[in-house]
């Protein structure tokens, strides 16, 4: 489940689908108020669950599989999805860069500015 990294409290599930329902960038810790992110590692692993989708749009064109079966996938693929995202969903206490790049002072370290 998902805890807070200042406060180390778990969030309960109303505020851990606000947090995955939202577009906000942070969101504050229900029991400390300290602003908190979605990690690097969970934003990578969200995208490549989430990538599976489209894969699955291909099935049909590779198998015959009546509309119904593929239908029928789709949402066991959506809830499988959304239950990974929801429980596997990792915070950090300041925002991150994403894929491979470091944080914005760190590559002006780099590049000797």
């Amino acid at each position: 489940m998902v805890k807070c990294t200042n406060c180390e409290n778990r969030w309960p599930l109303r505020a851990i689908i606000k947090r995955y329902s939202t577009l906000e960038a942070g969101m504050n810790c229900p029991h400390c108020g300290e602003v908190q992110y979605l990690s690097r590692e969970y934003r990578k692993r969200s995208l490549l669950a989430t990538l599976l989708i489209p894969l699955l749009i291909l099935i049909p064109a590779f198998i015959n599989v009546s509309f119904i079966a593929t239908a029928f996938i789709f949402v066991l693929a959506f809830m499988a999805i959304v239950s990974i995202h929801l429980f596997t969903m990792e915070l950090a206490g300041g925002e991150e860069a994403g894929w491979g790049q470091e944080s914005y002072g760190e590559s002006r370290a780099y590049f000797g500015q």
